[in-house]
């Protein structure tokens, strides 16, 4: 019994880390003061690269404020704020991985001696799709310097439902933003 419970609860963890959410990278310039941040807005820059989905780009704003609200973190709209975010998804095509030519030749047969030629051409192995990672970027509004910047990668799927889609992105937001701002008093 106890082999059993020990195998299933194997098969348990290893179930909930392949379903843990995309794989998340992050980076801070480590002489940046993230004591006094309180409050952002959204980097009005001219011309964001990569949206297409107006969809998508209003999930990862929302996402994103959502996640620094929940930090106690404030949208300032009417003065200077402390900081501002942007974010901008890079694609890739998912699958549809092009094989080689290839040239073989064997000998043998099920009853009897025979010979065999094969030849083989560019195969695609799999579905063709757009998978999108997530890049998030913080900047000093008085120093205009980046102080934080993180990427969920494959975390944007074209082909999910909107339900799944909001759900991903709101998960995604979360791990990019589990360490920021980063622990200050440790310094």
């Amino acid at each position: 019994m106890n082999r059993l419970f020990a195998c299933s609860a194997s098969v348990a963890v290893a179930l909930a880390l392949g379903c843990a959410g995309p794989e998340v990278r992050y980076d801070y310039d480590a002489s940046a003061n993230f004591a006094g941040l309180r409050t952002y807005d959204w980097y009005a820059a001219p011309a964001r690269p990569g949206i297409k989905n107006p969809f998508m780009d209003a999930r990862v704003r929302q996402a994103v404020e959502a996640e620094l609200a929940s930090r106690h973190l404030q949208k300032e709209m009417s003065a200077d704020p402390d900081f501002l975010v942007t974010y901008y998804p890079v694609y890739r095509l998912q699958g549809g991985h092009r094989g080689s030519v290839g040239f073989g030749m064997g000998f043998g047969g099920f009853r009897g001696p025979g010979v065999g030629v094969g030849v083989a051409g560019p195969v695609e192995s799999g579905p063709r799709g757009m998978l999108g990672s997530i890049v998030l970027e913080i900047q000093d509004f008085k120093t205009h310097r980046l102080v934080w910047k993180a990427e969920a990668v494959d975390a944007l799927d074209d082909s999910a439902t909107p339900e799944d889609a909001n759900q991903d992105v709101a998960s995604a937001v979360k791990k990019m933003l589990l360490r920021f701002p980063p622990n200050v008093s440790a310094r």
